[in-house]
């Protein structure tokens, strides 16, 4: 147990290491944080779909798959800035836009997710 929540640690530690890298990236571009956060979070979506398909194996070591899905991909992608990006965009441009951020959002991070699975899988 001490191991997996070490490996958790420092995959996180990584992870938020690597969102603030692409914060700054996305500052000095003048992108609007909205976009950057939902950005970071479907790519996020994009290499942990392909990452879970090549882990998900008896063979994979017992604590990648914490390291990586809850460590990394954990703090790379996060809600609570998804969440706290829509309520800015609501009161700066109104309600029925958050409502089509978020949802756009959320589908759009399915469907990378499933897009990178289907990407590591390969053709069947």
């Amino acid at each position: 147990m001490l191991h997996e929540a070490f490996a958790i640690a420092v995959g996180g530690a990584l992870g938020a290491s690597l969102r603030y890298a692409v914060l700054l990236g996305t500052e000095s571009a003048n992108q609007h944080a909205a976009w950057a956060t939902a950005g970071t979070n479907w790519l996020g979506a994009l290499l942990l779909g392909m990452v879970v398909a090549r882990i998900d194996s008896p063979r994979a070591h017992p604590l990648i798959r914490p390291f990586l899905v809850v460590g990394v991909f954990g703090s790379f992608t996060t809600f609570s800035a998804l969440a706290f990006d829509n309520r800015t965009l609501a009161l700066q441009h109104g309600e029925l836009v958050a409502l089509l951020h978020i949802t756009g959002s959320i589908l759009a991070g399915l469907l990378a997710f499933a897009a990178g699975s289907a990407i590591a899988r390969g053709p069947r």
